[in-house]
């Protein structure tokens, strides 16, 4: 799953990261800082609407904006 994320730095995509890690553990996590959409990949986790509402949920309660990019194209 990919997720297009308002993070700037390296910090960011550590509080997004473990943020996220809280809520599946097991996930793989790798995030484009250098994409303009600062693209958070997620593997390891079914891909689907109820999961990806999870993943938005952490990266908003880690103070950052997140959504679902679903084809490339943002899921609004």
């Amino acid at each position: 799953m990919r997720f297009k994320t308002n993070a700037k730095c390296t910090e960011c995509e550590t509080a997004i990261k473990r943020a996220v890690k809280r809520e599946f553990p097991d996930a793989t996590l790798e995030m484009e800082l250098e994409n303009t959409d600062k693209v958070l990949h997620v593997h390891g986790i079914p891909e689907n609407s109820h999961n990806a509402a999870l993943v938005e949920s952490a990266i908003k309660e880690a103070g950052f904006q997140g959504s679902w990019l679903v084809d490339g194209l943002e899921n609004k």
